[in-house]
């Protein structure tokens, strides 16, 4: 220490009073947070005050401690007066904790004050975003070895706000009993891989009236449900293709987030889809452009919200959704975001009647310019009128840009036409490399299509 302090180099992290080193840990995984006892004295029983546990598992973990052992252990190392702040405990995928463990975990989080439990055991999704249709397995879901989380996280706690729940079944009291079922003071609430059937799930959020976020993700157990909760303002579902109605009476909601099979839209019913400002759409499953059925139900599942302000478009499969010309609704949308396979031509299609907007992003996932669409897309765009680009347009973020010729033909059109813009972003795939040659050649051909001398281009890798 005094050789550091005569090079100039004083421990001054060390230094700094315990709340604000505690503080500094609590950004970590409570193993690294346990390694810093290893670093001097300073340091030995700083990590016993974190009001963060934070255990997470990688998928294809191989630990000689069991979880049940690892999560005692940190609990047992801390400083039994010390509050504890968030309790999370995920992954494990092969390592399912005892039940007796999961209990003595949520008695000694709910009586330290935590404010958030996070309980999402392994991470397997039976629904991935790849170049496959959804297949149910719900019978295979049901086959697997849940664990179960216990009565006693159900009954009232004053602190607890946020609850997120994975991969497990749930032991709710009975509904006769519906006054022992009480989480009245939650605000976020997250289902994920839920086993238990529609009326438990829909017992379990109605005992929760303060809700202001609801997710429910890949719970194939579910068919029907009907909630009533004032104070919602974002609601998202994700991945339940089984499900036959939702529907969800809530007047305070703004954001709604969707992500399944275009018919799956059609199960989602709200009371005030008027009220709806944000709109994250996520298509699963591939849909052809020439569907016209399945074109028009989608149209008019975004028709539905007409005070939107933002809207997120996202498909992982090919061929490229989105053939269509936006509906006159979006007229006061302020943000649109692209993502995935698209023609360059629905794209047009939507902005000419975006009038009032402000910023555009494009994670750039096009075709090959070979493709006939692709290769006529910029002739019908050149022809187009897009209003908000001689008017509202400030700022464009292009994303997974490597110089493909539809891309650069895109990039060119935006420079040129978009003559207000303020400020275009631009991060790089991962083909192009820091510092290379394919780098610079790409940055001076976008400086030199540079239309709005005062348009401020940033250029970044993912």
């Amino acid at each position: 220490m005094a050789k550091q302090q005569r090079a100039g180099g004083a421990d001054r992290l060390s230094a700094l009073p315990d709340d604000m080193l505690t503080h500094i840990l609590s950004h970590l995984c409570s193993d690294q947070a346990v390694r810093t006892s290893a670093l001097s004295r300073r340091w030995r029983h700083v990590f016993t005050a974190v009001p963060v546990v934070d255990i997470v598992g990688a998928p294809q973990m191989t630990c000689p401690v069991s979880i049940n052992h690892m999560v005692s252990g940190v609990l047992l190392s801390r400083d039994s007066t010390a509050p504890i702040r968030s309790f999370r405990v995920a992954g494990f995928r092969d390592d399912r904790p005892s039940a007796s463990a999961i209990l003595q975990w949520i008695v000694t989080a709910l009586f330290a004050s935590a404010e958030t439990l996070d309980l999402t055991m392994g991470d397997q999704p039976i629904c991935p975003n790849a170049s496959t249709f959804y297949q149910s397995t719900a019978a295979d879901f049901a086959r697997q070895n849940f664990c179960t989380m216990p009565r006693r996280l159900f009954t009232r706690s004053a602190a607890l706000r946020h609850l997120r729940l994975g991969n497990c079944e749930l032991d709710l009291p009975e509904p006769e009993r519906e006054q022992s079922l009480s989480l009245d003071t939650l605000e976020t609430l997250s289902l994920k891989r839920i086993n238990a059937p529609d009326h438990a799930l829909q017992h379990l959020i109605a005992a929760c009236p303060r809700l202001t976020e609801l997710t429910i993700e890949e719970c194939p157990t579910m068919k029907h449900i009907s909630v009533a909760l004032p104070l919602l303002r974002a609601f998202t579902l994700r991945c339940c293709h089984d499900a036959d109605h939702v529907l969800v009476d809530a007047p305070s909601l703004r954001y709604l987030g969707y992500n399944g099979t275009v018919a799956g839209a059609y199960v989602l019913a709200f009371s005030t889809w008027g009220q709806i400002h944000t709109l994250a759409v996520d298509i699963c499953a591939a849909v052809q452009a020439n569907d016209s059925d399945k074109n028009r139900r989608f149209r008019e599942f975004v028709e539905r919200c007409t005070n939107l302000t933002t809207l997120h478009l996202s498909q992982h499969d090919k061929p490229p959704f989105y053939p269509y010309r936006a509906p006159q609704t979006l007229s006061g949308l302020a943000q649109l975001e692209f993502s995935g396979p698209f023609h360059i031509a629905a794209l047009v299609n939507i902005l000419q009647n975006t009038n009032n907007l402000q910023v555009l992003t494009l994670v750039i996932d096009l075709l090959d310019g070979d493709d006939e669409a692709s290769t006529a897309a910029p002739k019908r765009l050149v022809a187009s009128a897009v209003e908000c680009f001689q008017c509202s347009l400030r700022r464009i973020h292009l994303v997974k840009y490597n110089g493909q010729d539809v891309q650069r033909r895109l990039a060119m059109f935006l420079l040129r036409e978009a003559v207000r813009t303020d400020e275009l972003q631009v991060t790089f795939g991962r083909s192009v490399g820091e510092g290379s040659e394919t780098e610079t050649l790409l940055v001076s051909e976008m400086v030199s299509w540079q239309q709005n001398l005062r348009t401020n281009i940033m250029f970044r890798h993912e």
